[in-house]
C-alpha cells in the first residue's frame, strides 16, 4: 500500500478540516503524520492516521534536521498543510520536505485546496527569499548613511536654536 506523509505544521483544528480532503484526494493510501513530540498523542487519536513519526527537535522544521524512521522510506506524496491561502511563511517546511524521499509534494491550504509543488519551485522560492533579504540589507545600509551623517547635525542645530530662545 502506498503511503503519504503529512508534515504537521498547523494546528490540529486545521488538520481536522484538512484530513478528510487529503484522504479523499489520496484514496487507498496509508496516511502518516510527522509531528513534534508534544503533538504525538493528539495525532495518534485520528482514526485515519496509520502511523505517527516524531520530529525529534524542539525548533521548527529545518532541512538539516532529520526525523527518525522516515529517512529510508519513500512516500507516494508529502503533504504540507499551511495556515493561509498561498502557503507564504511556510518555506522552512517546504524546504524540509525536500529532505524526504517522495514522488510528489503538495500544499494543502486553509480552505483545503491541494496543489502540487515541484522541488524546483521550492528552490526558486529560496533563491527569491535570499535575493529579497540581500536587497533589503543593502537598502537599509543605504538609508542609514544619510541618517548617520545628517541626524546628528540636525539635532545639533535644533539644540542650538533652543538655546538661543
Amino acid at each position: 500500500m502506498k503511503e503519504i506523509l503529512i508534515i504537521r505544521s498547523v494546528s490540529f483544528q486545521q488538520l481536522d478540516k484538512n484530513l478528510p480532503v487529503i484522504k479523499d484526494h489520496y484514496p487507498d493510501h496509508k496516511i502518516s503524520v510527522l509531528t513534534h513530540e508534544h503533538g504525538a498523542l493528539l495525532a495518534r487519536k485520528y482514526k485515519d492516521v496509520d502511523e505517527v513519526y516524531i520530529y525529534p527537535y524542539r525548533d521548527g522544521f529545518k532541512y538539516k534536521n532529520r526525523a527518525f524512521g522516515i529517512n529510508d522510506k519513500k512516500f507516494a506524496a508529502v503533504i504540507i498543510p499551511v495556515a493561509n491561502i498561498t502557503g507564504a511563511g511556510f518555506f522552512n517546511v517546504l524546504k524540509f520536505s525536500l529532505s524526504i524521499k517522495a514522488g510528489k509534494r503538495a500544499v494543502c491550504n486553509v480552505i483545503s485546496d491541494i496543489r502540487e509543488v515541484e522541488p524546483a519551485a521550492v528552490r526558486l522560492i529560496g533563491i527569491k527569499n535570499g535575493v529579497i533579504s540581500a536587497l533589503s540589507m543593502v537598502l537599509t545600509g543605504v538609508a542609514v548613511i544619510p541618517l548617520i551623517v545628517f541626524l546628528p547635525l540636525r539635532l545639533f542645530l535644533l539644540r542650538k536654536g533652543a538655546d538661543v530662545q
